[in-house]
Order: structure tokens, then sequence, then C-alpha cells
């Protein structure tokens, strides 16, 4: 397992957190996120077998939020 801690610009709320962990929740390979608008960060815990760091920042961004490098 291998667990990354993101920083997210555009997080304003839960309604935000929730948005995100819903969208993670359906990658394959995404054990748990966590979301936290007031720190602007996202932790992911996956299996690198069956994802990657990057496609974990691509569904954030899909889901309207940018992921500093």
């Amino acid at each position: 397992m291998k667990e990354v801690k993101l920083q997210v610009i555009g997080m304003s709320c839960s309604g935000c957190e929730q948005r995100i962990q819903k969208m993670l929740a359906r990658v394959e390979g995404v054990l748990r996120s966590a979301a936290d608008h007031r720190a602007a960060e996202v932790r992911v815990m996956f299996d690198p077998n069956r994802t990657s760091e990057q496609a974990v920042r691509s569904c954030i961004e899909q889901a309207g939020y940018e992921v500093s490098p």
C-alpha cells in the first residue's frame, strides 16, 4: 500500500471534500481517502499495483480541482 498527501486548490467546503472522496472511491485500487478543505489537502491510500499517484491526481483534477505539483 502507498499513501500520498496532496495539496489541492479550490476546495472551499465539506461538499468539496465529499465530491473528491466520492470520485476517488470509484478509482480501482484506492482503498481510502480523506479530504480536508481547511488544510487544502487530500490523503489517499492506494494499491500501487492497481493504480498510480498520477491516476489519483487526474481524478481530483477531473472533479474540478487543482493539485499542486
